[in-house]
């Protein structure tokens, strides 16, 4: 019996070793997959009010840009005057391009101060979207505020403003003009019906 477990023990060690070397081997697989991007215009795009004949000069501008993550960004200026509410009617609108004719939920979504701004010249920000509205403060936190409006293929919903700027910022020495007194962000979020 000794001489046959002699005899097995070289077999066996060669199957442990065979076992191991095959456990150890890496096993790749190639699924080749093709990806391909095409593009079209967005089927929901802002409007500059000028477009439809609500023109504010100076008070209100409309402008885009690309951000350094290549999306573009809509960049909207407005005035306000010192202790007055202020509302710039149709400064916006959104509009649905869809090209297959379907319907969206589109929301204004409030996300944050930009630029290191804060609250401590401007009292509120509201934004008029269809019958709702988007009242944005200090107290409000990113996001918790939104309106919501769906559009049908081929409508434009408006977007008007109102801004209050404390009497603070003309004591501060703000109220020049020129100088950016808040920067927030509101993304506008479409889907599909």
């Amino acid at each position: 019996m000794a001489e046959k477990a002699k005899k097995l023990a070289p077999t066996t060690l060669l199957i442990l070793l065979a076992v191991a070397s095959f456990a150890a081997a890496a096993i790749t697989i190639t699924n080749i997959t093709a990806w391909r991007v095409y593009a079209k215009t967005p089927p929901i795009v802002k409007v500059d009010g000028k477009v439809f004949d609500y023109d504010y000069g100076e008070y209100v501008t409309v402008g885009t840009t690309t951000g350094d993550d290549g999306t573009n960004r809509t960049v909207i200026s407005v005035l306000g005057f010192t202790g007055d509410p202020v509302k710039y009617d149709n400064v916006l609108y959104i509009c649905n391009k869809d090209y297959q004719e379907d319907t969206y939920d589109v929301q204004l979504v409030y996300k944050g101060l930009l630029n290191n701004t804060d609250w401590d010249y401007v009292q509120y920000i509201k934004l008029y979207f269809g019958s709702d509205t988007l009242i944005i403060d200090s107290t409000t936190s990113s996001g918790a505020a939104t309106a919501s409006v769906p559009i049908s293929h081929g409508a434009c919903v408006p977007v008007s403003v109102e801004v209050l700027v404390k009497p603070d910022a003309y004591t501060a020495g703000k109220a020049d003009g020129s100088t950016m007194l808040i920067a927030i962000q509101v993304d506008v979020v479409a889907t599909h019906s």
